[in-house]
């Protein structure tokens, strides 16, 4: 099958390291080792933090001549001048949500005549009005649109389940993992703990993730704190 993948929040190849782009890269990954042909269909961040007056407009125009675009490459290649390419089976979103809605998916997909499908969508009903309620409509209307939404979460998947179209296009997305890599890893750890930590007894944790003022951070410091209590209640 061949997908055409979009992420709105931040493309998979973006320069800038992130969970986000860390995500996308691994759903194409799966995908193409589930057998299919995998291609990213535009680079386009529809990302809005709210604070730019006008950005949620000038991001929906750039949304919709990108679909246009995306559109008249696959109906017709010779009107873009561009060289011949089959058109997609299937539209796949990852992260769909107020602050980043897909304003490409739902009008690609209803032009070709494809099913839409949504990854880490996300439905913040307290967002309707406010500096995204722009982006909420729109990602309110492209997940009731989708042929199916995959839920990351328990959390995610109660209030997804408020607007999805039918009951059975909602599907709980579990974890999983590529097992691969982990003996390798369990290698390079036992490496680790002779050089560095030989004799301690204990397990190893590790945190990682950006440390930006704000709630990040202040994970952190919640972290801190925890570890300090566990340390209490091991010397009690």
């Amino acid at each position: 099958m061949r997908i055409a993948f979009y992420a709105p929040m931040k493309p998979p190849d973006d320069p800038v390291p992130s969970g986000d782009r860390r995500m996308a890269r691994l759903l194409m990954a799966a995908l193409t080792a589930g057998g299919h042909e995998v291609r990213l269909a535009a680079r386009l961040r529809s990302w809005d933090d709210g604070r730019a007056p006008g950005r949620a407009e000038r991001l929906q125009a750039l949304g919709e001549q990108c679909a246009r675009r995306l559109i008249a490459r696959w109906r017709d290649p010779a009107a873009l001048d561009v060289p011949g390419e089959p058109p997609p089976d299937l539209w796949f979103t990852y992260h769909l949500y107020h602050k980043a809605p897909d304003w490409l998916g739902p009008p690609v997909s209803a032009a070709l005549g494809i099913p839409y499908v949504v990854a880490e969508a996300s439905h913040a009903p307290k967002r309707r009005t406010g500096p995204w309620a722009m982006g909420h409509a729109a990602a309110a209307a492209a997940i009731a649109q989708a042929d199916l939404v995959l839920a990351l979460t328990a959390a995610d998947a109660e209030c997804l389940a408020e607007i999805v179209a039918a009951p059975g296009r909602l599907v709980r997305f579990p974890p999983f993992l590529d097992t691969a890599p982990l003996a390798a890893a369990r290698a390079e750890r036992a490496a680790a703990r002779a050089r560095w930590w030989a004799g301690t007894p204990g397990p190893w944790l590790l945190a990682v993730g950006m440390m930006r003022p704000g709630d990040k951070a202040q994970s952190y410091a919640v972290l801190a704190e925890a570890l300090a209590w566990l340390s209490v209640g091991a010397n009690a």
